[in-house]
């Protein structure tokens, strides 16, 4: 199915993500090339596509078919303008990795360098906006030695420590992928010079959600999941117990995939009490984190290697981006 009947199918209201993914496995599966196709078959015997057949007969009933498809070839015009392209759940680009999450988004919006979704290869490093100096040092030191090991850093952009991040990748010549609400009107503004900066040095901005999008705080809670879904482990650097850093330590051990905090003996800390580092410690005493210091790095690296080694890609299609 080419990706704007795909994009056609996304605008339906009712169809989610999960029902857009349902719909995009069964027409490949069954060859079906466009939504006119849809229209003569009854989906309501299959389980999976029980609310996505109802709204499409909504949508067939009501006549809008022409009229969402030309919106959609306006919007690919005006993407492709702005340098935006569009990766679709079982592409050739789409990531076996982040396929894994219990609810996957089903189109990717992207600016920038495409290949780095190609490899498993990466780690999330995200954490607090309001970090301390240490969890920047922390943070940099983190970033410099995984980025010289060729491990691409995923983070979500954010004031703080995901700024730090990436900054230390660009700064060690690594690669950066940084996860956004929009990929366009890149939030929060203070970062749009960094989001430039990483365009410029083979970078990738992606976003589940279309482009011009209205930013809420919600989008940024979903977004989270998609940091850990790209990467083999999540090394959250300081966060509290309640911060949105643990969205994406939440999502990365649904996956059985590690989370790393630094040791806070090892790292200095005044006082283990610290409220930037609160949550990290809290991982730690649940047993959802494992602790590290740079005397670990090696040993990390080692199991990070083995678990690329032993990487087993979904079964995909090479299709439409």
């Amino acid at each position: 199915m080419q990706l704007n009947q795909i994009l056609t199918l996304q605008k339906i209201q009712g169809i989610g993500n999960k029902s857009l993914i349902a719909l995009i496995e069964f027409c490949r599966v069954n060859h079906i090339e466009s939504v006119t196709d849809l229209q003569h078959l009854d989906l309501s015997h299959i389980s999976k596509l029980k609310r996505a057949a109802a709204s499409l007969n909504k949508f067939f009933t009501a006549g809008l078919l022409d009229a969402t498809f030309k919106e959609c070839m306006s919007d690919l015009e005006n993407w492709k303008a702005l340098s935006v392209q569009v990766v679709v759940f079982g592409s050739s680009y789409y990531p076996a990795q982040l396929a894994e999450l219990s609810d996957p988004p089903a189109i990717l919006f992207c600016r920038g360098n495409l290949e780095l979704l190609k490899s498993a290869r990466a780690i999330a490093v995200v954490g607090t906006r309001e970090n301390t100096r240490l969890g920047e040092a922390n943070a940099q030191r983190t970033v410099a030695y995984f980025s010289k090991k060729e491990f691409c850093i995923v983070s979500g952009l954010a004031l703080g420590i995901d700024s730090i991040a990436h900054r230390a990748a660009l700064e060690n010549k690594g690669a950066t992928i940084a996860v956004l609400v929009d990929v366009i009107n890149v939030s929060p503004t203070q970062n749009l010079k960094l989001a430039d900066q990483i365009l410029r040095n083979e970078g990738l901005l992606i976003s589940e959600n279309p482009p011009n999008t209205k930013v809420i705080p919600a989008l940024f809670v979903k977004r989270d999941r998609i940091q850990s879904g790209l990467a083999m482990a999540v090394f959250a650097i300081e966060t509290t117990v309640d911060g949105g850093t643990m969205h994406a330590v939440k999502a990365a051990n649904l996956l059985l995939r590690p989370v790393y905090v630094p040791d806070a003996v090892a790292a200095k800390y005044a006082s283990l009490d610290e409220r930037a580092m609160s949550g990290t410690q809290m991982l730690v005493n649940e047993g959802r984190a494992k602790a590290y210091s740079r005397d670990t790095y090696d040993e990390i690296t080692s199991e990070l290697n083995t678990l690329v080694n032993k990487w087993t890609p979904i079964p995909r299609q090479t299709g439409q981006n």
